[in-house]
């Protein structure tokens, strides 16, 4: 007698990783070890699985989901927040670990998301990046407490600022080898580097933390980015178009991306499409969002077909 398939849950914790089968409702916790995921990879060879899910958490998902592709099993790493949101629909509250490895084995099982291999230079350039992020925010952090002090205060501090400025620079150095290093990123960052308003780090983090573009058509760019906006419509109401979603950091990025290009330039594609908007009455910031919209589209047509940034309308 054939096997039916399996699909299977993991609910990732520090410690402890929950485990769950669907349809079967068959459970099992094991530690978050190299023992632990031994054993759960034994465990599941006795079952046909023909797809993992398990949940996006803050890195505690690497190592299983590694060890999982290691034993040649398919792994899709799944948004949190869609899973929630079908917990939502199901109508079901309660939360347990246990609960939730379940809920994610029928969410795999339900809506088959494609298996995502790991890449593991990307997410190790992506580390990087939040380091950095991290680094900068301290040292702002800092100094900013610092100006309310006296003089004679502010200088007890000195070497901490010094120590994050060092701290700085060798993340950044590392980031610049790390990309050279990598003929493929190296292009896509040069050809990014291209467009108004975005520098080296604004280019490597678009090129990390959204790997897709230029395989994806310009509404999903603005969609993944987080500048694509849904209407709120109900009957005779018409309410404002708002923005939702995206990848915050590549958001935040692009921002101040556009806000130079825009707003501090006196000619190009983006200062011209946010004097127009703001003629017609815009507000600044819709007209600022537009204008990321434009960028992430263009930027998404260039790596589609091997171009740079050229200054023309459109």
């Amino acid at each position: 007698m054939t096997q039916s398939a399996v699909f299977v849950g993991i609910d990732c914790g520090k410690d402890c990783l929950d485990v769950a089968l669907y349809p079967t409702g068959q459970c099992r916790r094991v530690d978050n070890t190299e023992a632990g995921r031994r054993a759960l990879i034994t465990w599941l060879s006795g079952h046909a699985v023909a797809l993992v899910g398990i949940e996006a958490s803050g890195g505690y998902e690497r190592a299983v989901r590694d060890a999982l592709e290691a034993a040649t099993i398919a792994v899709a790493v799944l948004d949190p927040a869609r899973v929630r949101h079908f917990a939502k629909a199901k109508g079901e509250r309660a939360k347990t670990d246990r609960l939730d490895a379940a809920l994610i084995a029928e969410f795999t099982a339900r809506f088959l998301p494609p298996a995502t291999p790991a890449d593991r230079e990307r997410e190790q350039l992506a580390g990087l990046l939040g380091m950095r992020r991290l680094l900068v925010d301290k040292r702002a952090d800092l100094r900013k407490s610092l100006g309310r002090l006296a003089e004679d205060l502010q200088a007890l501090a000195a070497p901490a600022l010094e120590a994050l400025d060092e701290a700085v620079e060798r993340v950044e150095a590392e980031l610049a080898r790390r990309t050279r290093a990598a003929a493929a990123l190296a292009k896509t960052v040069k050809a990014l580097r291209s467009a108004p308003g975005v520098g080296a780090l604004t280019a490597l983090t678009v090129a990390v933390r959204m790997p897709e573009l230029g395989r994806l058509s310009g509404a999903q760019a603005a969609a993944l980015l987080g500048v694509a906006p849904y209407p709120d419509d109900s009957g005779r109401r018409h309410g404002p178009r708002r923005i939702a979603g995206g990848r915050g950091d590549v958001r935040q990025a692009l921002y101040m991306a556009a806000l130079g290009a825009a707003t501090r330039a006196r000619t190009g594609v983006l200062a011209e499409f946010y004097a127009q908007l703001i003629k017609r009455g815009k507000p600044p910031k819709v007209a600022l969002t537009a204008c990321m919209r434009k960028l992430i589209v263009r930027l998404n047509a260039m790596l589609a077909t091997g171009q740079e940034w050229v200054e023309k309308a459109g």
